[in-house]
Parts: structure tokens; C-alpha cells; sequence
């Protein structure tokens, strides 16, 4: 028996879709997006069975046509609002009892429909449950159409190409119908879903097929249960864990085992669904055998003429001229009295008192049933209720769990954060005692040599013996780097010092040049120059593979100031300019 499936929901940008990419992704081919600069390739894609581009009749009739690449791409170009809606979408499911020709005619017929009462352009798509789908539990039966409507109406301009103007009607607001003296979108989407209903039980009428119904479940008295929405999340484990227990069924099978599917959900909605539907699928047999039980009943007191046992008249007729009798038979089945027994009497047809108590037998039956049924209904809703209550405890229960499990974990992080920067302040003090002990043991060295010729009271002297020392302090700090004992923190300290230390050497040494140049006599200039020459060029010598570029480069820019003062100086000394 086929289902009623007839919904329409637009494709938006707001929700980053395009009308190119569903278009593609629906009728399975490689479709150019021109406005967002990407192809969309869905030419692999099983279970197409048809895509065709439908127009509205008045444009066939006037020899149009349009690819659907230029359909769709023309749709996202009249569209300029980041919030767009540029496409609609309808999706009918097909009955599967008609044939692959019969359906596509259907799925055609409605398409037609639609673009000619909307004057929109239509995309029109049929699938079928791919192999894949089936192993995984889908409806071998579910043929669908997935049709897409443009929301502008189509029309040629005056070179006879295909244009989209306006809004088509489908797409106004409440407000803007009720300008124009129209129905609610609501209504109209309910006469949408009765064309659908009328176009389609034609074709199964023809058949003498099972009709369809465009109303409700409610409205049609079957009382069928929501599943609840499995989410992203959670349809990915359920998918996850069908497709281990798939290798592993193959695995056994190549071992030469049986190995049994264990098709329990993975997940509490999936289970939930499970119990919903497996309710739902008795609540269809329950209609069924209901309305057949009901049908049989009322068939065979009153066309069959079955026979209807009693012993007591129903509490209407009590006091009427009704009296009980074994049984009541129809004319239609009564046995032909033969000749050789004419004592027998001769059986009347039932009487209109006989036929109100069949009808109130019946009648009974009828209830008796709808109280059963209502009563099975009732238990279920009771154990669905315990179940979901159920589910709610451990769905608290785990919530609390991974709460707890999370206050932990930031508890431990708290704890390690709180002793990485306890360590990192001990190994900062280590460091700053082992600096200063690394500086007053350079410096208490140097305090007892002297340099010949320079005042280490003058600013010149005192600039150079700086130099000294930083060329001292850098080979103690690459000791203490290279030092086992030395901690990562402590190593990196130290590169961050021995870096400031390169900076500070070229700093001193454009400033001891400086003082030089200020000196009057050309002897202390020349002493004096050739002491800070040595110092720069020992330093540049020792250190310069631990300077980064710029650093290297600064160093390099000093001992060419200072060389070519040196000879400048000479120069001036061999004029005799000395003093």
C-alpha cells in the first residue's frame, strides 16, 4: 500500500545553500556554480533514475528551452540578497506498485502542473533506494521525486531568451496574498498536497489499486507516533555501527562462520525510534485487522449470510415480538429441501427483526474491538512512558557523569597549570642567582686586569671593558646551555640573555667609538681604537654564530666603523698630524 509523502521546503542562502549544488547533488551531474566559483560533481551518484527540465506549457508552446546550468546559475544571478531564496523544492513520494514508465508519467503530470500554475520552470528528479540504502535498512520501495521550482516566474524577453521576472505566488508573504484577495501560503500548500492526492489515485484508481490520503494521520483516525530527531551525531554512530557489524559478518564469513547481526541501536534515540516505530507498525496492523474484522463482520450478516449463534436478544429488542431462535441462516446459503424429505419445514427468509439484531451484534463486535484496541493503545503508551522516563534518568545520569568526569579533568589541568608555573618561578630564581654569580666572577676578573693604554675611568675605557666582559659572560652563558644539569626553561633564559648581551655589544661599541672620536690627543684616539677593535673584533669572532641575522649584520656594521676610524687615524698620523 502506498504512503502519502507530498512536503515543500524552500533553498536558501541563508542556510549557505545554492540552488547549483542542489541541483546537481538531485539529478546526479557535474554542474558549473558561476557565483561562487566551484563545480559541483555528482555525476557518480547512484540511484538517479530521470532528471528532465519541465517549462510551462505557454513557453514550450513558443519553442523555448534552457539547459540546467543556465537554469540555475541564471537563478543565483537574479538574486542579490545574501538571504535569498533561490530555489523551492517538492517532494513526492511515488507508488510502488505502478511501473519506472507510470511513475515518471505521475511525477511528470503534478511537475506540469506546478509550473504552469506558478509560470516557474521545473526540475524534476526521481530517485530510487540505492543497494547501499537497502543494506542499511531503507524501503526498497521508496521511489520519490524531488521537484525544483524557480521562485521568479519564467518569460522571454524580446530576443526570445528565458528570463525570471517577479516573485512567483508561491513565494508571497501572508500579507502580500492578502493584498492580492488570495488564500493563506498554509491553504495553499494543503491544495498543493490534494492535486498530488488527486493526480495519483487517477493512475492507482485505474489499477484498482490502494488510494492515498493527503490528510493527516490524525484527521484519518490512524494514530501514529513522531520518532524523535536523531541529530548528526547521532545518526553517524548508528550508521558506524552498522558498518562494523557488516565487517565483521563478512569476516566470519570468510572464516567459514555465522555470525548474527546485532541490530540493536547504538544510541538511546535510535532506540527510542526503534520502540516508536515498532508501535507505530502495530498500530497499522491494528487498523488493518480492525477495519477487516469489521468488514467480515458486517459482510457476513449481511451479504454473506453466515450464521449468528444467540442465546439472548440484544437488550433493544428484549419485550419486542423477537424470540431466540438456534440459528439464523440467509436465503442465499439455506439448503435446497430435496423431495425425499417434504416433512421438513421449510426455512423462512430472516426477518427486518432479525436482521436490526444481527446489526446489533455487529455493532457490538465494533465496540468490543475499539475497547480492546484502546485499552492495547493505553498499555503501550504506559510503557512508552516508563521507557522514555527511563531514558530520561540515564540520559541525567550520564549527563552528571560526563559533568563530573569534566570537573575532574579541569581540576587536574588546575593542579598541572598550578605546578608548571610554581617549576617555571623556581627554575626563573635558579637562573637569575646563576646569572649573577656567572656576572660577579667575569667582573672580579676583569677589575684586576688592565688594558695598556686605557683609563677604565673614562667613558671610552669603561665602554670597551663592557665589551670585555660580555665576551667573557657569553662564553660562561654557552657553558651553562650546553650544561646536562640545565633546564629547558633555563636553556631558554639564558639564549634570551646571550641575545641582549649581541645587541648590547654593538650598542657599546658604536658608543665607545663615539668617546674615542672625543678624545684630544691622536695617541689615545689610536690606543684607544685599536683596544676597541680588538675587543669587537673578539667578541664578533667568538660569538657571531649564536647572533641571529640582524644581529650579525649590526655587528658587522660596527667593526666597519671602527676599522675605517683606525685608518682614517693612521692616515692622519702619517701627515704628521700626531701630537
Amino acid at each position: 500500500m502506498s504512503i502519502f509523502i507530498a512536503s515543500t521546503k524552500p533553498i536558501t542562502r541563508s542556510k549557505g545553500q545554492s540552488a547549483v549544488a542542489s541541483a546537481s547533488y538531485r539529478a546526479g551531474c557535474e554542474l558549473e556554480d558561476k557565483r561562487y566559483g566551484k563545480t559541483h560533481d555528482y555525476s557518480k551518484r547512484s540511484g538517479v533514475m530521470s532528471a528532465d527540465i519541465i517549462l510551462p506549457t505557454s513557453l514550450k508552446e513558443q519553442g523555448a528551452n534552457i539547459e540546467r546550468s543556465e537554469l540555475w546559475n541564471l537563478a543565483e544571478e537574479v538574486e542579490t540578497r545574501k538571504n535569498s531564496r533561490v530555489a523551492r523544492e517538492w517532494i513526492i513520494n511515488l507508488p510502488h506498485e505502478l511501473s519506472e514508465s507510470e511513475r515518471k508519467e505521475l511525477a511528470h503530470k503534478f511537475t506540469q502542473s506546478l509550473a504552469d500554475k506558478f509560470g516557474v520552470i521545473a526540475d524534476c528528479a526521481i530517485h530510487k533506494p540505492t543497494a547501499r540504502e537497502i543494506e542499511r535498512g531503507a524501503d526498497a520501495r521508496n521511489f520519490h521525486a524531488h521537484i525544483m521550482l524557480t521562485t521568479r516566474k519564467a518569460e522571454l524577453d524580446e530576443d526570445g531568451k528565458i528570463t525570471l521576472t517577479s516573485k512567483s505566488d508561491c513565494e508571497l508573504s501572508d500579507t502580500q496574498r492578502l493584498a492580492k484577495s488570495m488564500s493563506r501560503a498554509k491553504d495553499e500548500v494543503t491544495e498543493i498536497r490534494e492535486l498530488w492526492e488527486h493526480i495519483a489515485n487517477e493512475k492507482l484508481a485505474e489499477y484498482d489499486h490502494n488510494l492515498i490520503d493527503s490528510r493527516s494521520y490524525a484527521a484519518q483516525g490512524i494514530e501514529i507516533t513522531p520518532q524523535e530527531k536523531m541529530g548528526s551525531v547521532a545518526t553517524k554512530l548508528e550508521r558506524d555501527k552498522y558498518e562494523r557489524e557488516l565487517k565483521k559478518a563478512e569476516q566470519a564469513k570468510e572464516k567459514g562462520e555465522v555470525y548474527q547481526i546485532d541490530e540493536t541501536p547504538a544510541t538511546i534515540r535510535g532506540e527510542v525510534n526503534r520502540l516508536i516505530a515498532q508501535r507505530n507498525s502495530e498500530a497499522w496492523s491494528a487498523q488493518l485487522t480492525d477495519n477487516q474484522k469489521m468488514n467480515d463482520a458486517a459482510d457476513a450478516i449481511i451479504i454473506k449470510g453466515h450464521d449468528i449463534e444467540r442465546t439472548t436478544p440484544p437488550p433493544q429488542l428484549i419485550g419486542s415480538d423477537y424470540s431466540p431462535k438456534p440459528s439464523v441462516k440467509s436465503v442465499a446459503v439455506a439448503e435446497p429441501i430435496k423431495a425425499s424429505t417434504p416433512d421438513v419445514p421449510k426455512r423462512k427468509a430472516p426477518s427486518p427483526a432479525d436482521i436490526a439484531a444481527a446489526m446489533a451484534l455487529a455493532m457490538t463486535v465494533r465496540k468490543e474491538l475499539a475497547e480492546d484496541e484502546k485499552q492495547k493503545e493505553l498499555a503501550e503508551e504506559q510503557q512508552r512512558e516508563r521507557e522514555l522516563a527511563e531514558q530520561n534518568k540515564r540520559e541525567i545520569a550520564e549527563r552528571e557523569r560526563v559533568e563530573r568526569q569534566r570537573a575532574d579533568k579541569e581540576r587536574v589541568q588546575q593542579q598541572e597549570r598550578q605546578a608548571q608555573v610554581e617549576q617555571l618561578e623556581r627554575e626563573n630564581k635558579q637562573f637569575i642567582a646563576d646569572k649573577k654569580q656567572m656576572y660577579g666572577s667575569v667582573l672580579a676578573k676583569t677589575a684586576e686586569q688592565n688594558i695598556r693604554g686605557i683609563d677604565k675611568e673614562k667613558p671610552a675605557g669603561t665602554a670597551i671593558l663592557a665589551i670585555s666582559v660580555a665576551n667573557e659572560v657569553m662564553h660562561k652563558l654557552n657553558d651553562y646551555i650546553n650544561e646536562p644539569r640545565t633546564t629547558q626553561t633555563q636553556r631558554e633564559l639564558a639564549e634570551v640573555e646571550r641575545s641582549n648581551l649581541t645587541d648590547f655589544v654593538s650598542d657599546k661599541s658604536k658608543q665607545a667609538l663615539s668617546e674615542i672620536k672625543n678624545l684630544y690627543r691622536t695617541d689615545d684616539r689610536k690606543t684607544h681604537t685599536e683596544a676597541l677593535q680588538t675587543a669587537l673584533n673578539d667578541f664578533v669572532g667568538n660569538h657571531s654564530k649564536t647572533a641571529d641575522k640582524t644581529q650579525q649584520q649590526a655587528l658587522q656594521s660596527a667593526q666597519r666603523d671602527v676599522t675605517s676610524f683606525s685608518n682614517e687615524i693612521n692616515r692622519s698620523r702619517g701627515f704628521g698630524m700626531g701630537m
